[in-house]
């Protein structure tokens, strides 16, 4: 019997993205989940844009193998209660410009929430109220 370690009918995409700033605000804690798709090994860029649409910060992670990632992003002269624009691409290849697979965007507001007491992150993919529940357990 052959146990599948993949989903053959799955493309490569994002599947969750969680991001929590930490209580110094100067700091955001990230995790990213791609889909497991065999042979495929992805780059990934994070960049987070100021109010202002300039970037702040960013991340990029060249020919990934591993379906978890995790990092910590560094915001530069960091505004608390301010909205910043998070953008996350997932791209194949070393070619000029390599071949965008997924694309996300969405909002994060520069606030501590705390993830062990179930509060919402940013990001999307996660049932948040199921978090919530959770933590409350």
């Amino acid at each position: 019997m052959e146990i599948p370690l993949f989903q053959e009918d799955e493309s490569l995409r994002f599947e969750r993205m969680v991001l929590y700033p930490y209580p110094d605000l100067t700091r955001i804690w990230t995790r990213i989940w791609l889909t497991a798709v065999p042979d495929q090994h992805p780059n990934v860029e994070v960049r987070v844009l100021n109010p202002d649409g300039t970037e702040n910060n960013s991340v990029f992670f060249l020919s990934r193998t591993e379906q978890r990632i995790e990092t910590t992003l560094h915001m530069r002269n960091p505004v608390p209660g301010a909205t910043y624009r998070v953008v996350a691409e997932l791209t194949l290849g070393l070619s000029q410009p390599p071949e965008l697979i997924d694309r996300r965007e969405f909002d994060l507001v520069l606030e501590f929430r705390d993830p062990e007491k179930g509060e919402a992150g940013f990001g999307f993919g996660v049932d948040w109220d199921e978090l919530r529940q959770r933590a409350q357990r």
